[in-house]
């Protein structure tokens, strides 16, 4: 699974104050985010293999969780109350798969590393601001460690990229399968404006997109609502109620679990 960061409109701002506009607008964030259609793919023993879109995986009917055991399906109405934006994709679709980290215990570490293509300074302000996001998420579920130096084995590896092209600027590259659960291949950051490569972004537009990418690392889908983190066009500026109830509801079900309406 590949979910990516990115302004919505696809259409370059003619100048510079347009740009302005989209970048900052007293002091929020608002670029807007979305699926990848093409980068998921679960392994052929899964009976999914090579398929494409943000769609949820239905595995075929002998797919069965770790250990053997079928992994449930249940109904909308019993399943999706009081789960934050956990069901949010229902409206669209006729089931979800629920898909998380399975088997994990202790702390989750996230390699962050400084860009090393941008001067030390600025290098170091926005690996900081990444690490700011992905903190945001610590204990939930799982305690969060930033190893800054590749000392630790880490279980998320960002790496950064000037731009990610097109209007992009974040993207966190994900597998599953019912036997493995949820891997994160990687979590790629940029650093610069997508509409103008030799502007930095401010570390507030890194925070948030690591927040957001970091989210999707766990297994989170998209809000249906303005003000969660993982709003596709987020204006907050921390983690909502919302967000911390939808993780909560996340890990609460088994990996590989059926919601249909």
């Amino acid at each position: 699974m590949s979910v990516l960061l990115s302004l919505g409109a696809g259409r370059r701002p003619r100048s510079l104050a347009l740009a302005a506009i989209l970048l900052v607008v007293g002091g929020t964030f608002l670029w807007s985010r979305e699926h990848s259609p093409g980068s998921r793919t679960v392994p052929a023993a899964d009976g999914c293999a090579g398929r494409p879109g943000a769609g949820p995986c239905r595995p075929g009917p002998g797919a069965t969780a770790s250990g053997g055991e079928r992994a449930p399906v249940l109904r909308a109405d019993e399943a999706c109350r009081d789960v934050g934006y956990l069901c949010a994709a229902l409206d669209t679709a006729r089931s979800i798969v629920i898909r998380h980290w399975k088997d994990f215990h202790g702390t989750m570490v996230v390699h962050v590393p400084p860009p090393p293509f941008e001067d030390p300074a600025t290098a170091r302000r926005l690996q900081d601001a990444a690490a700011d996001g992905i903190l945001m998420w610590n204990g939930q579920p799982f305690p969060l460690v930033v190893d800054r130096d590749g000392f630790r084995k880490a279980q998320v590896q960002v790496r950064w990229t000037r731009t990610l092209g097109a209007s992009r600027l974040g993207v966190a590259h994900t597998v599953w399968s019912p036997s493995t659960g949820l891997e994160v291949r990687s979590l790629e950051l940029s650093t610069r404006n997508p509409f103008d490569s030799s502007r930095v972004l401010d570390p507030s537009q890194v925070t948030l997109t690591a927040a957001h990418e970091m989210g999707h690392a766990l297994g989170l889908p998209h809000s249906d609502r303005r003000g969660d983190v993982m709003y596709p066009k987020n204006t907050a500026r921390t983690l909502s109620a919302r967000d911390y109830r939808t993780v909560e509801a996340l890990y609460a079900l088994r990996d590989g679990t059926r919601i249909v309406h």
